[in-house]
């Protein structure tokens, strides 16, 4: 693992005991909750044995976090960024790409409406990739990468929240193309608020 990957996991780690001690009105700064289900579109080589060229793939994830402040929030999300396939002449190559994300949001408020946001974190994913033709040949791979996004939530009551969002993932990795492929993401989300 990087120096610079340990040294966002360690911030991430710092934050949320640090916040919580010193929120003086725990009400404020609720634990949350979400499903958000959107397409992933990966980057592609049309050339190479790399995720499909035209596609884009249903994906999902699952999160929860914590307000720390009115304008930061540290996240934990799980994405399942479907079956990505690549189909050149006789080969036909799959990737199914999941992971888990760590990441903190930066807030900026909208009146009583909803709020901005932009995130910055880490994935660890795991890939597995199988690529058929005369023969099939299976392999898998994993790595931890940077991820970044942002987005708009529309608060239609104190408890609930509806969001639209982007998030780019970073190279992740393929046993049959060398540097991995990004992967961007756009979600519709629902979030329940726990006061």
């Amino acid at each position: 693992m990087s120096s610079a990957i340990r040294y966002a996991l360690t911030i991430f780690c710092l934050l949320i005991p640090a916040a919580v001690l010193a929120d003086e009105e725990p009400q404020s700064n609720p634990l949350y909750g979400g499903f958000a289900l959107g397409f992933a579109s990966a980057d592609s080589d049309c050339d190479s044995y790399v995720y499909n060229c035209d596609g884009e793939e249903t994906s999902f994830k699952v999160y929860a976090g914590k307000r720390l402040h009115p304008n930061l929030a540290a996240e934990i999300a799980y994405y399942d960024l479907g079956t990505f396939r690549n189909k050149a002449f006789a080969a036909t190559t799959t990737a199914e790409t999941s992971g888990l994300n760590l990441s903190i949001l930066g807030i900026i408020p909208v009146s009583s409406y909803g709020f901005f946001y932009g995130r910055a974190g880490v994935m660890l994913w795991q890939a597995d990739y199988q690529r058929i033709d005369a023969n099939i040949v299976s392999s898998d791979e994993d790595g931890t990468d940077f991820t970044y996004g942002a987005g708009f939530a529309w608060q239609f009551d104190k408890q609930y929240d509806l969001r639209f969002e982007f998030e780019r993932l970073h190279d992740l990795g393929n046993d049959f193309v060398a540097g991995g492929s990004g992967i961007d993401v756009f979600n519709i989300a629902g979030t329940i608020y726990f006061y």
